[in-house]
């Protein structure tokens, strides 16, 4: 295993999404953040790490970041 694949796993098992929001161990991000990306973008998150989840993970944050506002407002 890499490490980035070590650190998306340690993320995974956290308990903050990147917005700083709680999140179920085991989920990639927080319920808003999640259901802010499109089905198939939600979809993809369920690929296994090392088998195409960290691209699918940088695609959802990129994803999500592009939505941010300056300032941190959402749209």
């Amino acid at each position: 295993m890499t490490e980035r694949e070590r650190s998306l796993v340690h993320e995974l098992a956290g308990t903050t999404c990147r917005c700083g929001a709680v999140k179920k161990t085991g989920q990639t991000f927080c319920r808003g953040c999640y259901f802010s990306l499109p089905p198939r973008m939600r979809s993809a998150l369920y690929s296994r790490v090392g088998e195409g989840y960290a691209e699918r993970y940088d695609e959802a944050v990129a994803f999500i970041l592009k939505r941010e506002l300056p300032g941190g407002a959402k749209q």
